[in-house]
């Protein structure tokens, strides 16, 4: 089985999890995922099956969009409602006006410190084993960006936001930071991913339908490799052209059949004939007989050729 499962994560349980419990109902060769969710978070994981996991790298720098709620007056340990509080303040007097005047002040290019409780390494250990420990150390700031932050509502001292952020960005940490700009403290409340990428929310499958005896209706959920990779452009090309990518030899224009998509695209999507995905390329060169490039340098091949 090769493809891709959007899956709506339920909450209290870890992403690890999530794919545990398909495993064990599917038994796919290979399995991964993108993006971690946390285990109060729920909504889009996507989960990649047999020669989808050789996609992951390609797919891993798209943005994801959140509904968020954000609990103003009490900071954890874990920037989250899971963790222990460690300072308080009164939020009652912070204002609709003033959540979105600090608001403004996140969007764009910032610099954030990774949360102890995280996966990030440092070296060479979890940062979360060492938060567990006890032990707390010093983590550069990763300079991320926040498309955007849309307020929707403030119900006493929690806040319903709407955030499209880059890949590495922690909605724990943003609410922290706000609550920090605010004077008040703040922590994560709750948290639903609407979109990894192209995925959307409304496209997944609950995790308590993926089983053994469902598995017609999984089939049908699959995303095609090709399809998962629907955010780069795509490029068909003549049959026999699998074996030249596999040796590491550049296509030429001569190869192409078909270009769609933006050309100032770096990478490339590269189909057979019957719209099968055999791998992915960097298209290189000036653009030549009407195609935005000269050759296609191959960065990841896949199976046969069809």
């Amino acid at each position: 089985m090769d493809g891709f499962l959007i899956i709506e994560k339920p909450g209290g349980i870890t992403s690890a999890e999530v794919i545990r419990v398909i495993k064990r109902a599917i038994k796919p060769s290979k399995i991964g995922y993108l993006g971690t969710l946390d285990p109060l978070a729920t909504g889009v994981l996507v989960v990649a099956l047999g020669r989808a996991t050789k996609l992951i790298p390609f797919m891993e720098k798209q943005d994801k969009e959140y509904d968020a709620l954000m609990t103003l007056g009490v900071e954890t340990d874990t920037q989250d409602s899971e963790g222990k509080p460690l300072h308080e303040a009164d939020p009652s007097a912070i204002t609709e006006e003033q959540v979105k005047a600090s608001f403004e002040k996140f969007v764009g290019e910032i610099d954030q410190v990774p949360p102890m409780f995280s996966a990030k390494k440092q070296q060479g250990q979890r940062l979360y084993t060492l938060a567990r420990q006890g032990i707390t150390v010093d983590r550069p700031p990763v300079r991320v960006t926040i498309r955007s932050l849309k307020f929707i509502e403030k119900i006493g001292p929690v806040v319903r936001l709407i955030a499209t952020v880059s890949t590495g960005a922690y909605m724990r940490t943003l609410c922290h930071d706000i609550g920090n700009d605010l004077g008040v403290y703040a922590h994560l409340s709750g948290l639903v991913r609407l979109r990894s990428g192209i995925f959307r929310v409304e496209d997944a499958i609950a995790l308590n339908s993926v089983t053994y005896e469902n598995m017609d209706e999984v089939e049908k959920r699959l995303i095609s490799l090709s399809d998962g990779l629907g955010h780069l452009p795509l490029v068909k090309v003549v049959p026999h052209s699998l074996e030249r990518l596999k040796d590491g030899i550049p296509l030429g224009v001569s190869d192409v059949i078909e270009f769609q998509g933006e050309p100032e695209a770096e990478l490339i999507r590269i189909v057979n004939r019957n719209g099968d995905l055999i791998g992915v390329g960097a298209h290189q060169g000036p653009p030549m007989a009407g195609f935005p490039f000269s050759t296609i340098k191959p960065k990841r091949v896949l199976g046969a050729d069809r």
